[in-house]
C-alpha cells in the first residue's frame, strides 16, 4: 500500500482505470464498518446524486456502476439509492469488491447485474437497526431484536407456567420498547418488498412473482436459520437465482477493482471517516462524531 500517494486524486485516477476496462461510469460508496455512522442511512442517496451531477456521464452514456462496500443499514435509503442511480442510467450494475451486506445486498438486488470478486460476499437482507442507548448507538439486525424480545416473552410465560419468578425476564423486557420491535418487524417486511419489487422490474424481469419470491426467500431464511452476516459468495448467489458476474482473479479488472477498494478502505480507516463517496471528478468524506447530551 502506497500510503503517501493514497489521496483523493489517486482515487479518481483509480476510478478512471476501472472505467477504462468496463467502458462504464463508476461511483464508489465505501464504508468504515467499525464506525457507528458507517451504515447506510439518510442522506446517502443525496451524496451519490451530488457526485452524479458533478461528473460527465456522457463519457460512457447510459451506464452506471456502483462499487459498494457496506455492512448495510436502512432499507428505505437503499431503495432511494436504487432509484437515484437508475434515474441517471439505462444500465445499472453493482460491483462488490469485498462485502455488501443487508441493505447493501438490497441495492445490489435493484441492479441489472452484480459484479463480484471471487472473495466478495453479499448476505441476508435482514436490515441493520441502530438504537440509541445511554452508552451510545448500537446496531443489530432486525431479526436479532425481534428474536430477543420473543425469547424473553416465552421464558417469562414458561416461568409463570412452572410457578417460578418471572421478574428477571420482565425486567429485561422493560428495556425493550415494544414499539421498537414493531419498527424492526416493519423494516424486515419493507426489505422483503423492496427486494421482490426491484428484482421483478429489472434483474429478474420476465420471471413470475412466485419465482421472484422464491429468490427473495433464500436471502431471508439464510439470516433466520444461520447468521445475519453469513457470507453468500458469487456461486451461491447465482444458485439462489441472481444475475452475477465473477471477476477473474488476477485479471486487469480484478487488479483495478481490488486496488481501488484497498486504497479507499485504507483512506477511511486512517482518517476515521464513516463513509467515502467518490467518482472520477472528486469525492465526499462523511465524518460523524458521537455527542453525549446530558
Amino acid at each position: 500500500m502506497d500510503k503517501i500517494q493514497n489521496e483523493g486524486s489517486v482515487h479518481n485516477q483509480s476510478i478512471e482505470s476501472v472505467e477504462a476496462l468496463t467502458k462504464r461510469n463508476l461511483v464508489v460508496y465505501e464504508s468504515f464498518f467499525s464506525h457507528p455512522a458507517g451504515i447506510i442511512d439518510d442522506p446517502d442517496d443525496n451524496w451519490i446524486e451530488r457526485l452524479l451531477t458533478s461528473v460527465d456521464l456522457t463519457k460512457h452514456k447510459g451506464t452506471l456502476d456502483l462499487l459498494i462496500n457496506s455492512p448495510g443499514g436502512n432499507p428505505t435509503t437503499a431503495e432511494k439509492i436504487i432509484l437515484t442511480c437508475r434515474s441517471y442510467a439505462d444500465s445499472f450494475r453493482v460491483i462488490v469488491p469485498s462485502s455488501a451486506m443487508s441493505a447493501a445486498t438490497l441495492i445490489a438486488m435493484g441492479s441489472d447485474a452484480i459484479v463480484m470478486t471471487p472473495t466478495a460476499e453479499i448476505g441476508p437482507i435482514d436490515p441493520q437497526m441502530r438504537m440509541q442507548t445511554p452508552q451510545g448507538p448500537i446496531s443489530r439486525s432486525a431479526a436479532a431484536w425481534v428474536d430477543a424480545y420473543r425469547d424473553l416473552v416465552n421464558k417469562m410465560q414458561q416461568a409463570i407456567v412452572n410457578q417460578q419468578p418471572p421478574h428477571p425476564y420482565a425486567e429485561m423486557l422493560r428495556k425493550l420498547d415494544p414499539s421498537w420491535i414493531q419498527v424492526c418487524l416493519k423494516a424486515r417486511q419493507l426489505a422483503e418488498k423492496i427486494a421482490a419489487d426491484y428484482l421483478h422490474k429489472h434483474m429478474l424481469k420476465g420471471h413470475t412473482p412466485e419465482e421472484v419470491q422464491e429468490v427473495v426467500k433464500h436471502f431471508l431464511t439464510e439470516g433466520e436459520e444461520f447468521a445475519h452476516g453469513r457470507a453468500i459468495r458469487s456461486e451461491k448467489a447465482r444458485q439462489y437465482g441472481l444475475t452475477v458476474e465473477t471477476i477473474e482473479q488476477g485479471s486487469p479488472l480484478w487488479v483495478a477493482v481490488v486496488t481501488l477498494h484497498a486504497r479507499c478502505e485504507h483512506y477511511l480507516q486512517t482518517r476515521g471517516h464513516a463513509k467515502y463517496f467518490a467518482c472520477r471528478s472528486g469525492g465526499i468524506n462523511i465524518s460523524v462524531k458521537q455527542m453525549q447530551i446530558s
